[in-house]
């Protein structure tokens, strides 16, 4: 096998606390992330050139080293010690700064397909390890589905999602928003007084379901709603739309809601087409066991 094609999916935060900042520079967090099946599509093929080189059908995602699906080919052919080229076709869906984590899956999804190009058989710690040199969130997209999220968020448990609703609009306003920028103005006095919920609870209890989701928050909101009153009021209309539950995801500024019927978020989805990027999804599970096996 020289060539292969997989999608890259993306992911939504269920609930999202932020408890400090660490002397590492990081924040502890306590997240759920939700897989789901939005995706990307990425065709990588080995070649006889020794470099690495990418290309993407959108204008605006870069191409050159700074690209993650670049850095976790030389990070990736660096722990396996090997030299032969590879050329990656990107083929973006997810829209990019929206909080979907496309980035990351990309370079997740980088990392299994070389693994199963160059059959060096590293285990799913084999790549988390790799993953999480590349950004905190990518580790989860080895594996996928449902996982608490802790530390700086590469620190994965997988769990059960038992809700029995899997209808999931995706709603994205197009306004670009700093992580970095989230982080710095957020405050960490103001999200801890006020936290209903300590995701830490739920941690062994190994599933999520209807009851957790309602009670869920994204500390995020606080100060990105300030800022941006728009998304404030499009998780409102999510809301009287009958969502069971509508948030941010990550910093955004993409917002979900889940609902309960395909008649509602068909709904919903009517609502908000005409004036932004809508996508209707539902949750997903899928990472490195369903490739290779």
């Amino acid at each position: 096998m020289t060539s292969i094609s997989l999608p890259s999916f993306a992911k939504i935060n269920l609930g999202l606390s932020i408890l400090n900042k660490r002397n590492d520079g990081f924040h502890e967090l306590e997240t759920i992330l939700q897989q789901i099946n939005i995706k990307d599509e990425l065709q990588i093929s080995l070649s006889d050139s020794g470099k690495v080189s990418l290309t993407c059908n959108k204008t605006g995602i870069p191409t050159d080293e700074s690209n993650l699906c670049c850095r976790a080919t030389r990070l990736f052919k660096k722990y396996a010690r090997i030299q032969v080229g590879v050329n990656i076709k990107l083929t973006k869906n997810i829209p990019w700064g929206a909080g979907l984590g496309g980035g990351s899956s990309n370079a997740a999804v980088t990392l299994l397909a070389l693994n199963k190009l160059y059959k060096t058989n590293f285990s799913v710690d084999n790549l988390k390890e790799m993953a999480a040199q590349l950004g905190s969130d990518i580790p989860f997209f080895i594996e996928g589905g449902t996982a608490f999220a802790y530390g700086r968020g590469e620190k994965l448990k997988t769990i059960n999602n038992n809700c029995k609703y899997n209808h999931v609009l995706i709603v994205f306003p197009n306004v670009q928003i700093s992580t970095k920028w989230a982080y710095t103005n957020l405050n960490l006095d103001l999200t801890n007084k006020e936290k209903s919920v300590i995701l830490s609870g739920f941690k062994d209890r190994g599933a999520v379901n209807l009851d957790i989701f309602e009670a869920l928050k994204n500390d995020f909101e606080d100060v990105v709603f300030l800022k941006y009153p728009l998304l404030g009021e499009i998780k409102t209309q999510l809301q009287e739309s009958n969502a069971v539950i509508a948030s941010l995801s990550g910093s955004g500024s993409a917002l979900f809601g889940v609902f309960k019927t395909n008649s509602d978020v068909v709904k919903a989805h009517s609502l908000f087409e005409k004036k932004f990027k809508t996508f209707t999804t539902g949750f997903e599970n899928w990472g490195y066991h369903q490739v290779n096996n």
